[in-house]
């Protein structure tokens, strides 16, 4: 095997140096387009896309191809933070029979302070498409266009003129001073740190975290529960301005995602020289404060249907000493779930740390390394 893999082309045309914008436009070819994903939301997305990629590349890029999809979910991605991912997925894919192969992974990166959509070489046909750089809304369908964009750009077909839109912005661009080194090697941007933050907790699936934390849902039942049942709570409750009720509302979810970084050792600690430990973190933290905040909203809902059903209004109204109304319903159920948040927070603690970290890009990536690395042995003793 060359120590040099940029030297060949992927699949079957490794042994067809035939240029693609010279043969036949009429001749209806067979074209393999591999998707080779990462595992979680990218592998999710290449099975769901590849159902109807056929179909969509033949209606939005120009000449008679037949269309055949295979797509392959593993760790092909695995060193730290994306480095030379171009270079991982030229080595995977060089022995398929794939004709172009685009591969997807949730690592982001960043060239020259602007995030990057995809890197792309050209002479061996393969793209590598950073999913959080697309953003954190219509994801699918943003994914799918990068893959028709690439494929059209690797194989040198332009886009049918049915499906050429001059409004429409492409999913990626080739912005200027992207280009490597390597001559044909390319980097395709968009900007947008916003919506590459987006993306990023997108990626994250935050909402696993609401779902996962077992423990701290029996915590903050509990801590709630107190805050509904005892008329002391409900006094002081109602007595708190608003503001007051607002801030302490706020600093429990802040409670909250301190708790989980820090007991989860969350926080990224890597090479400075990579740039992305500072991305990395904001993404974890942003991805836990909306975690933290379904989860709480979660349990203010309980509470609000709680707090309805056992407190009755004549009762509420006698210890408070005044006409009950639902001013003094919210006040409850705010300071209520204040209390449930800061004892869910507590209850965190003795979460599984594989159910937390899974949020965090750092411990996902280290998995990773471990499952490429038992795949790469078993392919030596082989």
């Amino acid at each position: 095997m060359p120590d040099e893999p940029t030297t060949e082309p992927v699949g079957p045309d490794a042994a067809d140096t035939t240029d693609p914008d010279t043969t036949d436009p009429d001749t209806d070819t067979l074209t393999v387009v591999g998707l080779l994903a990462d595992p979680n939301l990218p592998g999710e997305l290449a099975e769901r896309l590849a159902e109807g990629l056929p179909q969509v590349l033949a209606a939005r890029l120009d000449g008679p191809r037949t269309w055949e999809v295979e797509t392959v979910v593993e760790p092909f991605e695995a060193n730290d933070r994306g480095e030379r991912a171009l270079d991982r997925a030229r080595e995977r894919v060089r022995r398929t029979r794939w004709d172009v192969a685009v591969c997807l992974t949730d690592v982001p990166a960043k060239s020259s302070g602007v995030p990057v959509v995809a890197q792309v070489g050209e002479r061996d046909r393969v793209a590598v498409v950073s999913v959080p750089a697309l953003g954190g809304v219509r994801l699918l369908p943003r994914v799918r266009d990068a893959v028709v964009d690439l494929v059209g750009r690797l194989l040198g077909i332009d886009a049918a003129p049915s499906a050429r839109r001059p409004t429409r912005r492409p999913a990626v661009q080739h912005e200027p001073g992207t280009t490597t080194e390597d001559s044909d090697e390319i980097v395709l941007t968009r900007g947008g740190s916003v919506r590459l933050l987006a993306g990023m907790v997108r990626t994250n699936r935050p909402w696993r975290l609401t779902v996962g934390l077992g423990t701290a849902l029996a915590g903050a039942a509990a801590g709630s529960a107190f805050g509904l049942l005892y008329s002391n709570i409900w006094q002081l409750a109602t007595s708190l301005a608003a503001w007051r009720l607002a801030l302490a509302f706020v600093g429990s979810l802040a409670i909250f995602v301190v708790w989980l970084i820090v007991g989860h050792r969350l926080w990224e600690r890597g090479s400075p020289e990579l740039g992305l430990d500072r991305l990395l973190n904001l993404g974890t933290v942003l991805t836990l404060a909306t975690g933290t905040g379904l989860f709480s909203l979660a349990l203010l809902v309980l509470n609000s249907i709680v707090a309805s059903v056992i407190i009755p209004a004549s009762y509420l109204t006698r210890v408070l000493g005044h006409p009950a109304g639902l001013t003094d319903y919210v006040s409850i159920v705010v300071l209520a779930t204040i209390m449930g948040v800061v004892a869910g927070a507590v209850g965190s603690g003795l979460e599984d740390d594989a159910t937390v970290r899974l949020v965090a890009y750092g411990h996902r990536q280290r998995e990773r390394r471990d499952i490429a690395a038992r795949l790469d042995a078993a392919a030596r003793e082989e």
